[in-house]
C-alpha cells in the first residue's frame, strides 16, 4: 500500500479505478467528490486539496461491500474542519 501512496505523491494519480476512484453517487450529496482508496480490508476516504495536497479524512476496516454513511459524514466533517483551520491560520 505504501508504494501506491508513493506513486500518488510522485505522479498525482493512481491509474487503477478498482483501487482508487471518486465516490460519486455512493457518496451522496455531501460526499460525491470524495475519493475512495480500497486495498484488501482497508478503506480510506480522501480528497485533493488546494496546493496539490492530498488528505486522508477517514478510515474503516472493510467488513462489507457497502460503505457506511457515517464514515462518509466523518470524512466530510474532517475535511471541513481542516479547511476552517487553514482559513483561520493562513495555511
Amino acid at each position: 500500500m505504501g508504494a501506491l501512496f508513493q506513486r500518488l505523491a510522485e505522479t498525482g494519480l493512481i491509474n487503477n479505478g478498482d483501487l482508487f476512484h471518486k465516490l460519486g453517487d455512493k457518496g451522496g450529496q455531501r460526499g460525491s467528490e470524495l475519493r475512495e482508496f480500497k486495498r484488501f480490508q482497508d478503506r480510506f476516504l480522501d480528497d485533493f486539496r488546494p496546493g496539490g495536497r492530498f488528505l486522508i479524512a477517514a478510515y474503516e476496516q472493510k467488513k462489507k461491500d457497502r460503505l457506511d454513511p457515517a464514515v462518509i459524514e466523518r470524512a466530510v466533517r474532517v475535511l471541513a474542519e481542516n479547511d476552517d483551520y487553514e482559513a483561520q491560520h493562513g495555511h
